[in-house]
Formats: structure tokens, sequence, C-alpha cells
């Protein structure tokens, strides 16, 4: 009964403790995102992000901020796609590419203190919308799934969020072929706002 009594009693304590110390709210930013790989023009392409957070501090310096996150990207095709790809590529297809994901940061926090922290850790990405035609058949080039790792800085002022964050993936993301590899690069820069 004891031993009861002391598991409740602690998880009350920690519900009361990470009721006080857990916030979410909404963010948007700026996306630049860049895709290295043959047939591709590897060059940054504004996009942007939308999305909720949430972030609960465990200690003065430590915490957990996962991420829910509609992400645009606009790679564009290269001059040399079709030489890159001969079999099935569509000659005609468009330079502009927009690529829409599910992204899903998680995110391990450290505050240096009350205004600066830092931010690390996995990304997770869902391609659900691509909008090109570089091969012909209505063949997607794409893969669906992304990961990555993501690291940046956040300033909070108040309700206030101003942040950075680099992402590198780690995926190959041509559903072409075998011979070249994709990997995604993303630079951003935006604004958060607690809503709690």
């Amino acid at each position: 009964m004891k031993k009861l009594l002391s598991v409740l009693l602690l998880f009350n304590l920690t519900a009361a403790y990470a009721q006080n110390t857990t916030h979410f709210g909404i963010k948007a930013d700026a996306n630049l995102f860049k895709l290295d790989g043959e047939g591709i023009q590897s060059k940054y392409t504004i996009g942007g992000q939308i999305g909720v957070f949430a972030y609960r501090d465990f200690s003065a310096r430590w915490g957990f901020q996962p991420e829910l996150l509609i992400t645009q990207a606009n790679p564009k095709k290269s001059d040399d796609f079709s030489a890159k790809y001969i079999h099935g590529s569509n000659v005609t297809a468009n330079t502009n590419i927009k690529l829409n994901y599910i992204t899903i940061p998680l995110l391990l926090r450290y505050n240096i203190n009350d205004i600066i922290t830092v931010n690390a850790g996995p990304q997770y990405s869902f391609l659900f919308f691509e909008d090109e035609n570089l091969l012909n058949y209505n063949r997607r080039a794409f893969k669906r799934n992304d990961l990555g790792a993501a690291a940046g800085l956040t300033l909070t002022f108040q309700r206030l969020h101003v942040f950075g964050r680099y992402v590198w993936g780690f995926t190959n993301i041509n559903d072409i072929d075998d011979r070249y590899k994709w990997k995604t690069q993303q630079a951003q820069i935006g604004l958060g706002l607690n809503i709690k």
C-alpha cells in the first residue's frame, strides 16, 4: 500500500510539474531548400513551413520539443536531367518542381539561459504531394520518406520565439534508380508564438 501511495504521489507531482512547464504554439518560417544530386540544380530555393510545436522543460536546462509542420520545397531540374536519366525521362518536363511534406522534428532542448535555447534532434518528412513531370507515364521521381537531423538556435522573448535551424537529409530520395543519390538540405529562419 505504501508503494502504491508513493507511486501515486510521484505521478501527481510529475503531472503538476509538467503542467507548469508544458507549452504549445504556432510557427512559420522561410525555408531555403537545396537538393544535391545529378539532374537537379544544386542551389537553394525559397519555400516555407507552417505548423504547431510543443515543448516541455524537464529541468532548468533540459527539455523536449516535438513539432508538426507542413513544408513546401521548390527544387529545380537541371538542364542535363534527360542526359543523366536517358531511359524514361520526359524531355518536355518543367524545370520547376513543387514538393509538399508533413514534417516531424523531435528536438532536444538545452536552455543556455532564459532567452537562448539550442535545439537538436532527428527529423522525419513524408512527401504527400508533388507537382513534377520529370518522367514519362506519370512515374514518380521522388521517394515518400526522408529522414534527417536538425540543429538550431531559438531566442525566446516571453511568448515570441525567433529561431534559425539547419537540416541535413540522410535519405536518398531519388526514386528513379540507384545510380545517383539525391539528398536534401534546409536552412530555416522564422517566428513562433506561444498559445499556452
